[in-house]
């Protein structure tokens, strides 16, 4: 059973009493707080909490806590998306699945900007798109209050902090079960593939790829899935303007090594026959062009609607 883990308002006090402390100037009353999610299957529960205001510098944590029963283990820094502009939120320095947050424990990054300028182009912002890598859920967070934002803003980005001690107890071991049913057999690509459900709002889709090498020998991978829906002529891009896309990164995936990738789509339907709409409840994954590919069923429909075009992230 998970426990709804308590809220970081206390955190985000904190990291408001260090924002105003870098400068002399007088510390600004902090925007309506955003809305969090509630513990979601992943045992995850994300927050965006804005913190305050420092001459033209607007601060906000990004709070994640692990409601669930297993350790999580992240990459050292968040991902943040807006969406409509070029903004931007560089993650430079993060350094892959480094974190672990234990259940009951509660993560925090700090977020930031310089206040919108009027001389450039300016757009309200009303929510933000955060991940939490390698976990590819697409936590959209609304914001109380919008802000404004320059169309071509840098968001200034930190690392995941740990804070206080795991608040669940270990959980009581369970003892094997002895009727557990056989594991599937390897496919004969080597490579077995399963899509996880993600974000579904907005009409915008997400969901996480995972491959994991289940055959004898070595996979070699730099680039991005390949993605079909029997029966259907689709698009799919490489790249995202939402999801953080690492590129192309040579991988030699040994016998029980495991590489992910994210997928992006909207549920668009602009024609009233039915024909033209689709709700793809198998797709056909491969790890590179040429490659064998395996029939998945998603854990919820790809509805693409009538777009039929998808986008990828590359493997990592």
């Amino acid at each position: 059973m998970r426990r709804t883990a308590r809220p970081l308002a206390l955190i985000a006090a904190v990291l408001a009493l260090a924002a105003a402390g870098c400068s002399g100037d007088e510390e600004r009353p902090p925007a309506a707080a955003a809305t969090s999610t509630e513990c979601d299957d992943l045992g995850i529960q994300m927050s965006l909490t804005p913190t305050g205001q420092v001459a033209d510098r607007v601060f906000m944590a990004i709070g994640l806590v692990n409601c669930g029963t297993e350790p999580l283990l992240l990459d050292s820094m968040p991902q943040v998306g807006v969406f409509g502009g070029n903004v931007l939120a560089p993650r430079d320095a993060n350094v892959e699945e480094s974190i672990t947050v234990d259940p009951g424990q509660a993560a925090v990054a700090p977020l930031s900007w310089v206040e919108a300028t009027r001389s450039r182009e300016v757009m309200d912002v009303d929510r933000f798109l955060i991940n939490a890598l390698p976990v590819y859920a697409g936590y959209e967070l609304e914001l109380a209050q919008p802000v404004q934002l320059n169309t071509d803003h840098v968001l200034d980005l930190g690392a995941w902090q740990v804070a206080g001690e795991p608040a669940i107890p270990p959980a009581e071991p369970v003892a094997p079960a002895t009727d557990r049913p056989e594991e599937p057999a390897c496919p004969e690509g080597g490579f077995h593939v399963t899509v996880t459900q993600g974000s579904a709002a907005m009409g915008v889709r997400s969901a996480g790829i995972e491959l994991v090498n289940c055959g004898t020998e070595d996979i070699a991978i730099n680039g991005y899935p390949v993605i079909e829906v029997p029966g259907v002529e689709i698009e799919v891009r490489h790249g995202s303007d939402t999801l953080q896309d690492p590129g192309p990164t040579a991988i030699t995936l040994a016998p029980g090594d495991t590489v992910s990738a994210g997928m992006l789509w909207r549920n668009t339907v602009e024609s009233a026959d039915e024909g033209d709409v689709v709700n793809a409840t198998e797709i056909l994954v491969g790890y590179a062009e040429g490659s064998p590919l395996e029939t998945v069923g998603p854990e919820a429909p790809i509805d693409l609607g009538t777009t039929r075009e998808i986008e990828v992230t590359a493997w990592r």
